[in-house]
This record gives C-alpha cells, structure tokens and sequence, in this order.
C-alpha cells in the first residue's frame, strides 16, 4: 500500500497527499471536484465516464449530477481509498498485489464497455494524481490506449463486414440442409490450431487419438487431414472470402461437421452436405435472421480469433481438461502456419523470381499486431487450471500468462483413465429440404427489423455511435439522417442478395 496521508481541512472536509504531492485541496476539496466536473470539456452525451485515480471520490457525485446517464468508472493506482468506491459504478485497478503492475487492465476496460461503450466513453484524468504517481499514470493510459485501439479496430471491422456477415447468414439459411448439436460429456479435447508447434504432435495425435475429441480450428484443417487425422469437429468464425478456403478441400472429400456462426463464410456446396452446428454469439442482425428461420443451435462467445471462440466452446461442452496444440501467437522465421495451409498454396502461385516466396513470407512476419491481441487476450484469461498449451517439447517465443506449457508426456500420464469417461458427442438435429418460402421469409425478416436499435447497431455501428453520442446536441439530427441513409443502402443490398 502507497503511503497516503489524511488531513482534515480548515472547513472540515478531508483531504490528503501522497509522496509530497497534495491529492486534493487542503482549502476546499469538494469545491475543487465541482469545478473539476462542470469544466470537463465534453462534446458529446457519454455513455460512460472513467476517471483515473479520483481518490477520495469527491468529483464522483459532481459528474453523476452532469452526467446522469453515464455509468461512472475509475482506475485506482493504490489500494488507500477502497473506503471510497462505493460512489463508482465500477472499479479498475492499475495496482494489484505486491505492487505488480495489472497488464489486464486493456482487456478488463474493454470486457466491461466493450467496443461502443469505449467510443462513447469520456476520458478524464485526476492531475494530482499523475504527479503523485506518474510510472503509473503512464501506464494506466498506455492501457486505455491500447483499450481504445481495440475498439476503433473491432467498429472498423464490424462496418466493413456488416453486409458481408448478413449475406452469409441469408446464404445460411437458404444452403444448410443438415444440422446438429453436441451432448456434453466430461472427457478431455485437445483442439488444434495451425501454428508452427502443431507439426511436432502430428504423430503424438495420431498415437493417442482415442483418447480425446478433437476439435481444429479451420486453418488447422488441412494439415491434419494430409497426415491422415480426421477432426470430430472443425470449426470456423470468420466471415471473409478467404476464410472458405481453409476448409474447402477437406470437408468437401471428409464428412466432417462444422461449427459455423450465422456471420461464418462457407461455401454452398459444403452447407448442402455437412452437418452444420449453429453457434449463436447473442447479438447480431445475422443471428436474429437464423433464429427466425428456425435453427436451433449452441451458445458461444464471439472473439477476435477462431482459436479464442474455440477454446469458450470446449470448455463449455465437457467438464474434462483442455490441450491447445498449435497455439502459437507468434511469427517465426518459416512459415506462419503448419503446411499445407489453404491460403499458403494460393498465395503461393504467384512466387517466382521476382517476388520469392520468401520475401512473401517476411512480408507477412511484420503485421503482427492482430497477434499481440490475440496473445493478450490468452494472456489474461483464467480457465482455472482447465486449460493446456501442448506440443512435443517445443520451445515457445512466449508464455500465455496462466496457460501452463506441457509436453506429451504429461498428456499421458493424466489421461489413462480416458476410457472411464465420456466424450462429447455430434447429435443429428434436423434434415432440411429445398424450401421456396424461406426466400420470401428472409425478405420479410430484412424490412421487420430494418429500424430496430439492434439493427441499426449491427449494420452500421460507427453511425450508431455517433448517433448515440450526439443525443442532446445540435449535430444528432444530422448524425440521424447518416444512420438512416446507411440503413437504407444496407436493406436494399441484403434484399437485392436474396433475390439473386
């Protein structure tokens, strides 16, 4: 704990210091907080407010008064003033024990606002604070920052791709032609994904292969079909052209199912004939129009890699442990993926003299900065000992914070009793034939919900925000007319696809 020191004030009110620096008025620190609140220099309607290290918290019912929509947050550098949090609505923390900086605090901002809540967030700063404790200061911004970084990248992804994910949940419900679920169980998963370390358990995969259900994330596909392992399920998240190609070849010549979000990219002749599990992240325009069409489907958590969807969904479907082969998040030298790899074999019909395959492959090395979130993201989960980063002894160029690093041999040893358990298992659902009302349905879905908030907020989220933002000022009728134009362009192009 820092060494706070308490003062009470000639008016009577308490105020404090620290490290030579006063935290508050020693005249009048309420007066102070008000003056801090009213003079916030906010141009937009805030749906949350977060303050770094406030202290005694005077400011917190200044900013309610001003504010009174906003959830109000904080980041406390010490632990000298948790009497005081009683006046947030929730509490960050930079500090955690013995002092060690808190490298979650990006992710435990973003877990909590989310995206649009952080574009909509009003960020202030407690200068007392940054001069009493200025290392960590800097590092509590460096850590909005990157939080906010996040944020502008995920709207930018969800604008881009808003019509995209629709078209492939209408592509959806027009091709899937079978479908199914899984029954829990309690045995182990080991789930691949296509990173460098992959390709030493190939023959360890193969050798105890009975005793676990096996789960590859798409781009680990390829590589485990060409050694001769066929997956109990694949599956795939992203809702971009190149994402089909990573599973193409192997589940057009395997009859392997395929765990697909309604906003998933997959080819119509595979949805003809795999079976199909709907995985439903809880929001979206592409999954409200899977559940009116009718699919039923499993619960999952969206994530900015297939590999983090895919480790919530095991984790949900058996009580037994969780080995993650192939979990990289790093570049190497060679290639990114364990060959083959779909989009390796593509990219590399191009190579010749001129442009190497290495000099393609350095190219790649140097956009990273996807995998630093991935990472961070694994970095600061707890899956309560539940979950496994495993290979052949291979040698990391990290760690994933509380996922322990383990060899084969460890997987021997806690798996000898595979045979007392029991595994997840694919359950047929539904067998579906050609239907020409579902394309007059999908029509009548589009234009029901082509002005509800959800809607809005899914299609074209970056105008939802602004629109938000500027409630109360003189720009929300012009932000008005943006979302609408916007909605308007979107309608028609989703129902243009539909007639197609």
């Amino acid at each position: 704990m820092m060494d706070i020191t308490f003062k009470e004030t000639s008016n009577g009110e308490l105020a404090c210091s620290s490290n030579n620096v006063r935290l508050h008025s020693f005249y009048n620190p309420v007066k102070e907080a008000q003056r801090f609140a009213e003079t916030a220099e906010c141009l937009f309607n805030p749906s949350y407010i977060l303050v770094t290290e406030p202290c005694i918290s005077y400011c917190a019912s200044f900013l309610r008064k001003r504010f009174p929509k906003a959830k109000l947050c904080c980041i406390r550098f010490c632990d000298g003033f948790s009497d005081y949090d009683k006046e947030w609505d929730k509490i960050f923390h930079s500090n955690v024990q013995d002092n060690q900086l808190n490298h979650n605090l990006s992710e435990d901002i973003f877990n909590y606002m989310g995206d649009e809540g952080i574009a909509a967030c009003l960020f202030l700063s407690w200068k007392a604070s940054d001069q009493a404790f200025p290392d960590i200061s800097k590092f509590s911004w460096d850590e909005i920052k990157k939080a906010v970084v996040k944020s502008r990248s995920i709207l930018g992804t969800r604008n881009f791709f808003a019509k995209r994910w629709t078209k492939n949940a209408l592509r959806f419900s027009l091709f899937t032609k079978k479908t199914a679920t899984i029954k829990n169980g309690n045995g182990d998963i080991v789930i691949c994904a296509s990173g460098p370390s992959l390709h030493s358990s190939i023959e360890c995969i193969k050798k105890y292969r009975e005793r676990f259900f096996l789960i590859a994330v798409s781009s680990a596909l390829s590589p485990l079909v060409a050694n001769g392992i066929i997956p109990d399920l694949c599956i795939s998240t992203d809702g971009g052209f190149w994402a089909k190609l990573h599973i193409s070849f192997a589940l057009n010549s395997h009859d392997i199912p395929l765990a697909l979000p309604a906003e998933g990219s997959c080819f119509a002749t595979i949805m003809n004939k795999t079976a199909i599990i709907p995985l439903y992240y809880g929001d979206g325009t592409s999954e409200a129009i899977l559940k009116e069409i009718g699919f039923s489907g499993l619960k999952a958590l969206r994530n900015g890699s297939v590999s983090g969807t895919a480790i919530q969904l095991a984790l949900s479907i058996t009580d037994g442990n969780i080995y993650y082969c192939g979990l990289d998040l790093a570049f190497s030298k060679g290639f990114v993926h364990t060959q083959p790899n779909e989009l390796e074999i593509n990219d590399s019909r191009n190579d010749g003299r001129l442009r190497t395959t290495e000099t393609r492959i350095s190219a790649s090395v140097l956009n990273k900065g996807s995998i630093d979130i991935y990472r961070s993201w694994f970095s600061s989960m707890d899956f309560y000992g539940r979950v496994h980063r495993l290979s052949n002894s291979y040698r990391y160029e990290n760690s994933l914070g509380r996922i322990p690093d383990v060899d084969w041999e460890y997987f021997d040893r806690n798996t000898l009793n595979f045979s007392r358990k029991q595994k997840p298992e694919i359950i047929n659902t539904d067998i579906r034939t050609n239907d020409k009302a579902i394309v007059s349905k999908l029509k009548e879905i589009c234009k029901k919900n082509s002005s509800t908030s959800e809607w809005i907020h899914n299609a074209v989220p970056s105008e939802a925000v602004v629109m938000d933002r500027s409630i109360g000022t003189d720009s929300y009728d012009e932000a008005k007319k943006t979302v609408e134009h916007g909605m308007e362009e979107f309608i028609g192009d989703i129902t243009r696809a539909i007639e197609k």
